[in-house]
C-alpha cells in the first residue's frame, strides 16, 4: 500500500501534457511508496492506449478510463477513491516536476497538523504562488523556479486560496471535508471552494517557496472554447451562493506587495539577506507584470514601490520599472 498518492487528471493533449508529466513524475521521484493514478476524461488522441501499455510497465501506476468527461473536479473524485496513500496529491496534467519536489510538499504536512493544503510555486498561475521567470522553454523556466527554490530553503508563506494545479492534504483533512465539489463541472473556482471549506474547517493554507513545479496552463481540459467566459461566470455565482458571501479574487500586484512586506516584517529590522533581496526583486517583477491600468491605482502603486524602497535600503537601479511593463 502506497503512504502518498499522486492524483492526475487528463484530457487530450497526450504528446504536449499527459505523457511528459508522467515521464518528470517517474524519472525525477525515487523509491516505491508513492503510486500514480491517472483519469483520463474520455481522451480521444491516444491517451488511453498509452496509458494502459505505461501501466503495463509501471507498476506504481493505475488508471481510471471514463466513458465521458468527468470534468476537473469529478476526476479527481474518482482518483481519490482509488488513492491507498494517507498523503494525496493533486497534480495538472500541464505540469513538469524536478527532485525532491513531492518530499518538500507531503514532509509539512507530516510535521504540521495544522496545514489542510499545501502547494508550490510556479510560474503560471493566478496568485502569490507565481514567481518571475524569463522565457517560455521549458528547461529554462524549470532552471529558474530550481534557482528560486534553492534561495527559499525552509520558507513558507500563509495564503486564502491556493491553485490546484499542484496541491497536497492528508487523508484526515479530507475526511473531514469532503470530496472536491463536482457542481463546478468542467472546472474553475472548485479549488477557491475546496480552499474556504478548509479554512473553515480551522486548518491553514501554506505555499511551500522551496518547491517549485513548472505549469504550462491549461492542460487537464484541453483548449478552452468560447463558452469559458460564461462557465467562470456561473461558477463564481455558484460559490458566492455556497458561501453566503461575495468572491473577488485580489489582484496580482497586491497579492506580491503584500507578500513583499511580510518578508520584510519576519526579518525584524535585520541588513537584508542576498537571498531575501532576491526574493524581494522576483516578487517586484511580477507586481509589474500585472501592474494595475487606472491613474489612481498605478498612483497608489507608486507610492507602495517608494516606500517598499524606503524600507529596503534597495537602490533605486534594482526596483523594477512598472511604467516599462505590461499591464494585466
Amino acid at each position: 500500500m502506497a503512504t502518498i498518492s499522486i492524483i492526475i487528471v487528463s484530457y487530450n493533449g497526450l504528446e504536449e501534457t499527459t505523457a511528459p508529466c508522467l515521464e518528470s513524475i517517474f524519472r525525477y521521484t525515487p523509491g516505491k511508496g508513492y503510486e500514480v493514478i491517472v483519469v483520463d476524461n474520455n481522451s480521444s488522441d491516444g491517451t488511453a492506449s498509452y496509458l494502459t501499455g505505461l501501466m503495463a510497465r509501471e507498476p506504481r501506476l493505475k488508471c481510471v478510463l471514463n466513458g465521458s468527461n468527468r470534468g476537473f473536479a469529478g476526476g479527481n473524485n474518482d482518483g481519490i477513491g482509488m488513492a491507498t496513500g494517507n498523503v494525496l496529491v493533486l497534480l495538472n496534467s500541464d505540469t513538469l516536476v524536478r527532485p525532491g519536489w513531492l518530499e518538500g510538499l507531503t514532509g509539512p504536512l507530516s510535521r504540521d497538523s495544522g496545514i489542510g493544503l499545501i502547494g508550490p510555486v510556479s510560474n503560471a498561475v493566478g496568485n502569490e504562488q507565481k514567481i518571475h521567470t524569463d522565457g517560455k522553454a521549458p528547461e529554462s523556466v524549470i532552471e529558474q523556479g530550481l534557482r528560486w527554490a534553492a534561495r527559499s530553503r525552509g520558507r513558507s508563506f500563509e495564503t486564502e486560496m491556493l491553485s490546484f494545479f499542484c496541491v497536497g492534504f492528508r487523508r484526515d483533512v479530507l475526511d473531514r471535508v469532503g470530496l472536491l465539489d463536482e457542481g463546478f463541472g468542467r472546472g474553475f473556482y472548485e479549488d477557491d471552494d475546496y480552499s474556504l471549506r478548509v479554512r473553515k474547517a480551522g486548518y491553514r493554507l501554506v505555499c511551500a517557496e522551496d518547491v517549485f513545479v513548472y505549469h504550462k496552463g491549461g492542460g487537464s481540459f484541453g483548449k478552452p472554447g468560447s463558452d469559458v467566459k460564461n462557465l467562470l461566470r456561473e461558477n463564481r455565482r455558484r460559490l458566492e451562493k455556497k458561501h453566503g458571501e461575495p468572491h473577488n479574487r485580489r489582484s496580482m500586484w497586491r497579492l506580491q506587495l503584500d507578500l513583499v512586506e511580510a518578508y520584510l516584517a519576519d526579518g525584524s529590522g535585520r541588513p537584508l539577506s542576498p537571498d531575501l533581496r532576491y526574493r524581494i526583486a522576483n516578487r517586484l517583477k511580477v507586481v509589474c507584470e500585472h501592474r494595475p491600468g487606472s491613474p489612481f491605482k498605478k498612483l497608489f502603486l507608486f507610492w507602495r514601490l517608494l516606500e517598499l524602497q524606503w524600507k529596503t535600503g534597495i537602490p533605486h537601479a534594482e526596483i523594477p520599472d512598472c511604467a516599462e511593463s505590461r499591464r494585466t
